[in-house]
C-alpha cells in the first residue's frame, strides 16, 4: 500500500516541480493554435513548451497508469503511448526510459515505451533511444536468447531508422547499431529538424 501511495505522489510532485520551473502554465494562459498553421503544429508540439493545465492533468493520469499498473494490459499500453504521442514532452522521458530499460518488465510494454520516446521531438529523446539500443545489443551479446532485449533492440532500431532515414551506405558493418546511429546523429543533429522527423513518423503511423 505504501509503495502504491508513493507511486501516486511521485507524478503529482513532478507536476508541482514543472509548475515551479515553468514547464506548466498557471491558470488558463494557454494559447490556442490558430487553424491556419500547418498540421505539424497540431500534431507535433515543441517538447520543451510550457504545459497547459489540461495537459499536465492528463500527464499525471497517464504516468500513474504507466507506473502503477503491472505487466501488459491495454490500459497500460495506451497510457504509455499517450505520454509520447499526446504529451510528447521532455518531462516524460525519464518515466518512459525507466520502463524501457527495466528487464523485469513485459517485453511488449518495454517496446511500447521505446516507441513512445521516439515521438518526443528533442535531442534528449534521441540520446536515450541510442542508449537503450546500446544496452539491448550488449545484453544480446551476453545472452543471444534474450527475447526481451531483441524486442527492445528492434523497436529502438526501427524508430531511429524512421526518424533519421539514413543514407544507403548506412550502416558500417564493423560497428554496432548503436555506434552507427550515434556517429550519424553527431553528424546531423545541428541541422536535423526533429519536429519534422517526428511528424513524418506519426504521419506514416496513421
Amino acid at each position: 500500500m505504501a509503495g502504491q501511495l508513493m507511486g501516486k505522489w511521485i507524478p503529482i510532485g513532478l507536476v508541482m516541480c514543472l509548475i515551479a520551473t515553468g514547464w506548466v502554465e498557471e491558470g488558463q494562459k494557454a494559447k490556442k493554435v490558430p487553424s491556419e498553421l500547418p498540421p505539424i503544429d497540431e500534431l507535433v508540439k515543441p517538447a520543451r513548451r510550457p504545459l497547459t493545465s489540461e495537459e499536465a492533468e492528463k500527464m499525471v493520469k497517464w504516468i500513474i497508469d504507466a507506473i502503477s499498473l503491472k505487466g501488459w494490459s491495454v490500459s497500460r499500453r495506451e497510457a504509455i503511448r499517450a505520454l509520447g504521442n499526446e504529451i510528447g514532452h521532455v518531462a516524460v522521458i525519464p518515466v518512459l526510459e525507466k520502463i524501457a530499460r527495466d528487464q523485469r518488465e513485459d517485453k511488449n510494454i518495454r517496446a511500447t515505451a521505446v516507441r513512445a520516446i521516439a515521438c518526443i521531438p528533442d535531442e534528449q529523446a534521441i540520446e536515450v533511444l541510442i542508449g537503450i539500443l546500446d544496452e539491448a545489443e550488449k545484453n544480446l551479446k551476453t545472452n543471444p536468447k534474450d527475447q526481451a532485449a531483441e524486442e527492445v533492440m528492434f523497436a529502438a532500431k526501427e524508430m531511429l531508422f524512421r526518424l533519421f532515414a539514413p543514407p544507403v551506405d548506412f550502416p558500417d558493418p564493423r560497428k554496432t547499431w548503436a555506434e552507427n546511429f550515434r556517429l550519424y546523429w553527431e553528424s546531423v543533429k545541428k541541422k536535423i529538424d526533429l519536429r519534422r522527423s517526428v511528424f513524418s513518423l506519426k504521419f506514416m503511423s496513421h
